[in-house]
């Protein structure tokens, strides 16, 4: 495992933690089906796409989303 081999990552804060995780994923080179998606989160997905559609006025841009949900856990 990696943090065997690296245990100085352990050692990171949460915040540094989730910075990582965030750049080895857009950093990964995954090929189309190679993340295997439940059917409910498909169908999710397919519902918040139609309300955009919809509306586009009542979404949050990716950011956003992000910005809400990590200075919630730093609370």
């Amino acid at each position: 495992m990696i943090l065997e081999n690296m245990p100085a990552l352990r050692q990171l804060p949460p915040k540094a933690k989730r910075q990582l995780a965030e750049e080895l994923w857009d950093n990964a080179d995954v090929e189309e089906g190679e993340v295997r998606v439940e059917a409910g989160v498909l169908m999710l997905l397919d519902q918040r796409l139609a309300g955009h559609a919809a509306d586009p006025s009542c979404v949050s841009t990716w950011d956003e989303v992000k910005s809400r949900v990590f200075s919630r856990s730093e609370e």
